[in-house]
């Protein structure tokens, strides 16, 4: 018997911009202890609106990271899981894993305005970005250029309405400490309708 139903489009993708992929390589050992690389499948990139998509590159459940019997590996390859290349979480889960993750940002692509429980080290790879604080202050980052975010409210626009732009981060859960002034213990959060107008939704 046919199946009428109409199956879900999947969110992943290998491209969200006009940008080549970028291919990251793995490496482990061999039987005999030599170093060789291990494999370097396609990145798959969530598409968010209004801004382009974000792509996890690596991640660990732990820092130190357990890289016994390529555990690591085996957990990232998997389809599920906090460390799963298919897992969007900005931060692991697990609360002391390491996030590598590549962000595609299309022209004129803008994010909501968000914060998260961690420190991200944010380099500029490809085009021109800026990156606003909910302090009012703007920085424009050129290839090379780069943030160490530091539980700080932020979002990510790019800075040309015809080109697309990348920047690559790596995430780092951080203790919870309360925001000067507020009152208030750092969390995640992310501010609706601060992103691209119209096109908001997006969850850099």
């Amino acid at each position: 018997m046919a199946d009428n139903k109409k199956s879900k489009p999947s969110p992943w993708t290998s491209s969200v911009t006009s940008l080549p992929p970028s291919k990251r390589y793995i490496c482990t050992h061999n039987f005999t202890g030599q170093s060789i690389v291990h494999s370097s499948p396609a990145q798959l990139y969530l598409g968010r609106p209004g801004v382009g998509g974000a792509a996890r590159s690596y991640a660990t459940s732990s820092v130190p990271a357990n890289l016994a019997a390529d555990a690591d590996i085996a957990a990232y390859l998997s389809s599920t899981g906090p460390t799963s290349h298919k897992s969007h979480d900005i931060v692991i889960p697990t609360g002391s894993g390491a996030n590598l993750v590549v962000v595609d940002i299309g022209p004129g692509g803008e994010s909501q305005m968000h914060r998260t429980v961690s420190i991200d080290f944010s380099i500029c790879v490809l085009g021109t970005i800026k990156m606003e604080l909910d302090g009012g202050e703007i920085l424009h980052l050129n290839p090379g250029d780069h943030v160490i975010q530091r539980g700080t409210m932020h979002k990510w626009i790019n800075g040309s309405q015809t080109e697309a732009a990348r920047f690559i981060a790596v995430t780092l859960p951080c203790n919870e400490f309360e925001i000067p002034g507020t009152g208030k213990m750092l969390k995640e959060e992310f501010v609706k309708g601060t992103g691209a107008k119209k096109r908001d939704g997006s969850r850099l």
